[in-house]
């Protein structure tokens, strides 16, 4: 059977799937969220079945019995759009479990949503807690036997929801990188199992990831670049010829301007005298750097007594490791004290 979407295919490996939906992220460097934390979390929280599955063991008889766990590691950048789902096993009691976000450090006695940097959807009312108290009316209620996705743009910092597979719509706004997976119980009876990749998600979000694919390049299309004959060639000679100016890269800059029949915005002494004079502080003779500079911008330390104490104090660091020393500032009279 043939899958609009390869990574639904339920004959894949938790590894194939992921480098499906990920293929750029490299999980050596950052690896991806597999399962719960047995370290991050609090007392109230019981994992089994490979730590994926979470329950609650506390007494629920107000919030502060709350309790949430965080996955093992937080969500590379580099997924562009990551997702996770978890399923309501048992409501338990009230069913007040939270599914979201949450950074490192975020208190764990608390359900997703309710503290600073921690964003959640709750099930028993439906709404979403974005680092307060105070929630707002976003979906629908969840329970017993309801599926429910967690999906955060790492590009725009917008974070979604589904339910068995039903996009809901933006929840959250402007999100902060490196956040975990985080689910949050409070009373007696409640049960989810998360799925990282591990099985196929309910909700089709290889689709969703090309489709957020089709709007990026949308708008590269749209981007307001010159029509005319000859001009985006212009634009593009006068970025590489803008680049090699600033870092001062003298030669290599008169040499493109004359290949590309074009004139150099600064001239060439200057360039070349701002190349002397960082050569000179990457040599660690700070003491001909500012005596330099005196000679040639009269004033511009002293109208920038920040670089000024700066180079002073690059200059007393290499004088203590006998690479420089006053006798060339004090020579030229250039120099002030300090």
């Amino acid at each position: 059977m043939e899958y609009e979407s390869p990574s639904q295919s339920p004959t894949l490996t938790q590894d194939q799937r992921l480098k499906l939906l990920y293929p750029m992220v490299n999980e050596e460097e950052t690896p991806l969220p597999r399962c719960w934390s047995t370290k991050d979390k609090y007392n109230y929280i019981g994992l089994s079945q490979s730590n994926l599955r979470v329950h609650y063991k506390g007494h629920g008889k107000t919030h502060k019995d709350a309790s949430s766990v965080r996955a093992t590691h937080p969500i590379p950048a580099s997924c562009g759009l990551y997702y996770f789902e978890v399923k309501i096993i048992s409501k338990g009691r009230d069913g007040y479990m939270g599914v979201g976000l949450s950074a490192q450090g975020v208190n764990m006695n608390r359900l997703p949503g309710w503290d600073k940097h921690s964003y959640g959807y709750h099930g028993d009312d439906g709404h979403s807690f974005c680092s307060s108290g105070t929630g707002q009316a976003y979906g629908p209620t969840f329970t017993t036997g309801d599926v429910i996705g967690c999906g955060i743009n790492l590009i725009d910092g917008s974070c979604f929801y589904t339910k068995n597979g039903h996009h809901l719509g933006i929840a959250f706004q402007d999100l902060p990188s490196g956040l975990y997976p985080t689910v949050g119980l409070q009373t007696p009876g409640e049960v989810i199992d998360a799925n990282f990749g591990q099985e196929p998600f309910k909700f089709d979000i290889e689709g969703e990831m090309r489709e957020l694919r089709r709007k990026t390049q949308g708008v590269i299309e749209d981007l307001s670049w010159p029509r005319k004959h000859g001009d985006a060639q212009a634009v593009l000679h006068n970025m590489v010829s803008t680049y090699l100016v600033h870092h001062g890269y003298s030669q290599t800059a008169e040499s493109f301007a004359r290949s590309a029949g074009q004139e150099i915005s600064e001239e060439l002494t200057s360039m070349r005298n701002r190349q002397h004079i960082q050569k000179l502080v990457l040599a660690g003779k700070l003491g001909e750097a500012i005596s330099t500079v005196d000679q040639l911008y009269p004033g511009l330390l002293a109208l920038n007594q920040d670089l000024h104490f700066r180079l002073k104090v690059r200059q007393f660091i290499e004088m203590v490791s006998g690479a420089d020393s006053l006798e060339i500032e004090s020579e030229s009279g250039g120099g002030k004290s300090w």
